[in-house]
C-alpha cells in the first residue's frame, strides 16, 4: 500500500500557539509561536487558520503519497478533543475511506465518505479515545481512475 503523510515529527510534540494559514489556491504560509493550552479553527470561504500542531509539507511514510489528494483535502482541528473535520473536493465523484490507528499500527475506526457533486465533508468521532498520537489514512476511491492516498498525524487531547 502506497501512503504519504503530511505530518511533524512525533518528538517533540508541543502545541503551537499558532498553526499557519491556508490560502485556497495559493500558498501555505505556516509559523510557530510558543505553546498554547487552547486550539481553535477559524475559516472563511477562502482562508483556513489553525492553532495547534503544525503540518508542514509532505513526509514520506515508506513510500510516497499517491495523486494531489493531499492538496485537496483538509483535516481539521488539530490537535482535537471529540472531531476531527475531513473536507474534499474534487472534480470527481467517488468514496473518501477513512481509517485511524494508533501508533502501533492497530485499526482504530473507519468510515466512508461520499463525493458527489465535487465535494465531501464529515466528521471523525474522536471521543472515546485516549490523549495520544493516531495517524489517520484517508484513501479517495473514484467512481473511474486510480485511487489516491494520503496520511496524516492526528493529535488527541483530554
Amino acid at each position: 500500500m502506497v501512503i504519504g503523510a503530511q505530518a511533524q515529527s512525533v518528538r517533540p510534540s508541543a502545541i503551537n500557539a499558532t498553526g499557519g494559514a491556508k490560502i485556497i489556491g495559493s500558498n501555505d504560509f505556516e509559523w510557530s509561536v510558543g505553546e498554547m493550552t487552547l486550539v481553535s479553527t477559524f475559516t472563511t470561504p477562502s482562508v483556513i487558520v489553525t492553532q495547534g500542531v503544525l503540518q508542514p509539507g509532505d513526509v514520506t511514510l515508506g513510500v510516497p503519497a499517491t495523486g494531489d489528494l493531499s492538496k485537496a483535502l483538509r483535516v481539521f482541528p488539530n490537535p482535537a478533543t471529540d472531531y476531527v473535520n475531513v473536507q474534499y473536493t474534487s472534480p470527481a465523484n467517488g468514496t473518501l475511506s477513512c481509517r485511524l490507528f494508533d501508533v502501533a499500527g492497530k485499526d482504530i475506526s473507519s468510515q466512508n465518505i461520499t463525493v458527489a457533486g465535487g465535494h465531501a465533508a464529515g466528521q471523525i468521532d474522536i471521543r472515546s479515545l485516549a490523549a495520544a498520537t493516531y495517524m489517520l489514512e484517508v484513501t479517495f476511491l473514484p467512481d473511474s481512475g486510480s485511487p489516491e492516498i494520503s496520511a496524516y498525524k492526528i493529535q488527541k487531547y483530554k
